[in-house]
């Protein structure tokens, strides 16, 4: 939990953002922070039988340990992600037709919030 403080400069603020930028399914003015994890990618220690692709030949597959490879992805995956919820949410409140219009209207939110 975060407590609600009260400044002339700032209005409502919080010391602290344990709760990731989110209240009740909303956000609160608050950096978003998201944890996201993954499950480990599974390793066959048995290896199967193959096909060499040039000699057709059977061979027995290796063992290789391809986890760390997958967690840069995940990251770039996650914020795409993110980054496309919190875009669609932002033009779903302010529609408008041209990025001018979009930083007008959430400039006048941002001081309609301000002075509430």
């Amino acid at each position: 939990m975060d407590e609600i403080l009260w400044s002339e400069e700032d209005g409502f603020t919080r010391r602290t953002n344990n709760l990731g930028g989110f209240e009740g399914g909303m956000t609160n003015g608050q950096p978003i922070v998201v944890r996201g994890v993954m499950k480990p990618i599974p390793t066959l220690y048995k290896p199967l039988m193959s096909v060499d692709i040039e000699t057709h030949e059977p061979y027995k597959a290796t063992v290789e340990r391809s986890d760390p490879t997958a967690l840069p992805a995940a990251g770039v995956v996650m914020e795409s992600v993110v980054a496309t919820i919190l875009a669609t949410e932002v033009l779903e409140k302010f529609s408008s037709d041209n990025l001018e219009e979009l930083k007008d209207a959430i400039a006048r939110h941002r001081e309609f919030v301000k002075n509430f």
